[in-house]
């Protein structure tokens, strides 16, 4: 499922490419895949986008009209400008259809991804409750000590669990704890302040890293024009043999996922 910098990623290069046009439609090929707020009585478009933000693995588009966009991938969902395709894609489930001639496609293999069109005052009542944004200047250590207080879950899991951080998923929160030095299975209320503000701290720099890099391709993740991203070419942890420093990485199952860790180095 494409995480924070995944995202992020889609969304600055969905933005980017909607700037200078009107979305005159949007056609939904698959049920369930286009979801649209009944309280929204009229066809909203045409419309320009007029703002964006992202919370957690949502990203949500501002249009002209006073409705709003929510966009979740889901495990395979990607947008790919119509320039970056030759051709029509079997797995298609929804088309932006923009001035000029040009689209937006959504393209989703397992077809879990979703596009809810709503009014922009009903927005809380299409989003879930989530979690502090990792990048922002309230996640330190001191509020991850109070987040983690007396909690018995192990750490991996509490960092995954999108009510209380919202953003992280699999692949990152195990680049996270190997370059924090923290064993996955350690239970989050035990870990001291010190380590973390570690923590918070290797969470902003691999984030950011990420991001810079437009992303980790490992599977279906691909930017707007349908290119590749480059941080699985920096993963430290996540699918390795060994560590960075030539220890043998042991995996394990957590709440279903695969955690990959180093036993030396995070002990």
């Amino acid at each position: 499922m494409p995480e924070l910098p995944e995202v992020q990623t889609v969304l600055d290069g969905v933005t980017e490419y909607l700037k200078d046009k009107e979305i005159r439609g949007l056609d939904c090929f698959y049920p369930g895949t286009v979801v649209k707020d009944p309280e929204l009585a009229n066809n909203p478009f045409p419309a320009r986008l007029n703002g964006y933000e992202r919370r957690g693995k949502y990203m949500i588009l501002h249009l002209s009209g006073e409705t709003s966009l929510i966009i979740h991938l889901r495990m395979t969902g990607k947008l790919v400008q119509g320039e970056a395709m030759p051709g029509k894609s079997p797995h298609e489930r929804a088309c932006f259809l923009l001035s000029g001639g040009k689209k937006l496609h959504f393209i989703d293999i397992r077809t879990f991804g979703k596009i809810v069109l709503c009014k922009t005052a009903n927005l809380g009542k299409f989003m879930p409750d989530l979690g502090i944004e990792p990048l922002s200047a309230g996640f330190t250590g001191k509020y991850l000590a109070r987040l983690f207080a007396r909690r018995k879950t192990p750490i991996k899991n509490i960092l995954m669990d999108q009510s209380k951080i919202a953003g992280l998923g699999n692949i990152y929160a195990t680049e996270i704890l190997y370059r924090s030095r923290i064993h996955p299975e350690t239970p989050a209320g035990e870990i001291s302040l010190p380590r973390l503000s570690k923590l918070a701290a290797e969470t902003k720099a691999v984030l950011k890293q990420a991001i810079a890099m437009n992303g980790t391709s490992i599977s279906d993740f691909r930017r707007v024009d349908d290119k590749s991203g480059g941080f699985q070419n920096f993963l430290q942890i996540y699918q390795k043999d060994t560590c960075p420093k030539g220890h043998e990485v042991k995996k394990i199952k957590q709440g279903g996922r695969g955690t990959f860790f180093c036993p030396v180095c995070q002990k």
